[in-house]
């Protein structure tokens, strides 16, 4: 057996094993995930099946992993399925201490939405609409 493969054969081994500081099913981390899980992800879904029509979706980058970062974040844009394939401008929301939903957007300062408990599918919602608008504005016809 290869020495890569032995390496991960050994640490397959010990799968589950002690936990990372800060890393857990309680974490401040895995909160901040299920918000993403729990409310932005359905708002890109019914999002993209109310644009289907116009050849349009939103794209969706979820950083999910507290082993590559320090908070859960999630990047969405918008974008043309067909013809010249535009893309709108990338939003970055970070959820800061598992608690604090942050929205940053090319050339703004960041903006504050509140707790994961404030921030609902009505605030999401009205961003991802006004993403739509900002974006159908940007390709026209």
């Amino acid at each position: 057996m290869s020495a890569v493969r032995d390496a991960f054969t050994c640490g397959r081994g010990h799968f589950g094993g002690p936990a990372r500081p800060g890393i857990g099913p309680t974490s401040a981390f895995q909160n901040g995930a299920a918000w993403v899980a729990r409310v932005l992800v359905p708002a890109i879904e019914q999002g993209n099946a109310e644009l289907e029509p116009e050849r349009v979706a939103f794209r969706l980058d979820l950083n999910l992993d507290p082993h590559s970062t320090n908070h859960a974040h999630a990047d969405f844009w918008l974008a043309e399925l067909d013809g010249r394939r535009a893309q709108g401008l990338r939003y970055y929301i970070n959820v800061i201490g598992g608690d604090s939903v942050w929205l940053y957007k090319p050339g703004e300062p960041g903006r504050a939405f509140g707790s994961v408990a404030e921030c609902g599918a009505d605030l999401v919602w009205d961003l991802l609409r006004g993403a739509a608008g900002e974006f159908g504005a940007q390709i026209g016809r």
